[in-house]
This record gives structure tokens, sequence and C-alpha cells, in this order.
């Protein structure tokens, strides 16, 4: 069992790794995540031993947030757009670190089975959503729970300025495209992708 120090420890790691690769890739030294989390080099490399596999437990930390926001949004909210609104803007706000793009990983990364498994429920939080939302009639029918995951990729790109500054104008834009979702309006352009399209896209593999 993790104690206190050890879950603040690994929070601010996760944190750190995640703006450094973010800004830097994969070049980037372990010292400067170690420098931006406040802790020491030997720290981190004792509970990650490499930088793929510290980059995938950024992505785990991503995908338990996802779950932990979806399955409050539909546990809480009883009108479904509410809860799909709710779900994408905590999702966005500041700090979250969700949609951030990461360097690519080598094609031959082997994912580990606690990667694999809550990337199925971030497939199923999200999809049961969505499909609350088109059943009550709030949310176009050709959108997919796939699409709502990719739109995080687009909201979240890599601005210069501050993390709050960007925070704001994730939200500023996400009210636009929640408007685009709502069940009128014409219709889009191109098939939404599907489950093995959005694994591959997930899986953020070097070809």
């Amino acid at each position: 069992m993790p104690t206190a120090a050890t879950a603040r420890h690994d929070d601010a790691v996760i944190r750190a790794a995640r703006e450094v690769f973010a800004e830097l890739g994969m070049a980037a030294p372990m010292s400067e995540v170690a420098k931006r989390a406040g802790v020491g080099v030997a720290s981190i490399y004792r509970r990650y031993p490499s930088k793929t596999e510290l980059v995938e437990q950024v992505r785990i930390a991503a995908f338990r947030l996802v779950i932990a926001e979806a399955e409050a949004a539909r546990a809480e909210e009883s009108d479904p757009w509410r809860a799909l609104s709710r779900f994408m803007h905590r999702c966005l706000r500041e700090g979250s670190g969700i949609g951030t793009v990461l360097p690519q990983l080598a094609e031959q990364h082997a994912f580990s089975a606690e990667f694999r498994n809550l990337q199925q429920q971030v497939a199923e939080v999200i999809e049961a959503l969505v499909e609350d939302a088109k059943l009550a009639g709030e949310l176009r029918a050709d959108i997919d729970w796939t699409d709502v995951l990719l739109l995080f990729k687009h909201l979240n790109p890599a601005l210069p300025t501050s993390e709050s500054r960007r925070a704001e104008l994730r939200a500023r834009y996400l009210g636009l495209v929640l408007e685009g979702l709502r069940s009128e309006g014409s219709a889009l352009r191109g098939p939404a992708p599907d489950t093995a399209e959005w694994r591959a896209l997930c899986d953020n593999r070097a070809s």
C-alpha cells in the first residue's frame, strides 16, 4: 500500500514527466524530469527504470483521471447532456494533462496489462456517456465515443503560453465544440474512427 509521501512523489514525477516529454520528446534527460518534480534522479529510476515505462505511466494516470471524471459525471448529473458537457470540461481543466501529445513509443513496445485494462475501461465509460446523450436526443447521431477522445487532442495543442491561459482557451473552444455536438446540424464529413483505429492512435507507436 503506497504511503501519502509515495503518492505525492509519484504525482510530482508524473506531472513533471508529462511536461518534459511533451516539450522535449524522448531525448529529454531524466535529470530535467527530476528537476521539475523536485526529486532526485535516482528516486525516479527506482520507480520507473526507463523513459518508456515512465511515459506509459503518464498515460495510465491520464486514463485513470478520464475514468474517474466519466463515472462521476454519470453518477452526479441526471441530465445526459450536462453529464457529457461536465465530463469534457473537467477533462480539459487546468492541470489535468488530458489530451497532452506525448512522444511516440517504439513500435516493439509491449504495453502492460494495466495499460490495456484501463484503455478498455476508458472506451466503455465514454461510450456510455455518449450513448446516454444520444438516447436523450441531445447529441447528434453521427458522433461516436472515439470522436470525443480525439477532440481532447485537438483542443489541447502545445501553445507557447502558461497552463492557466491554455486552460482558458480550451474552455473557450470547447464551448464552440459542444454547440457543434448538439443533435441538430448538417452531416459530418468522413467516418468516425472505429475502435481499432482509435486503439492504434491511442497506442501512438512509431511506425
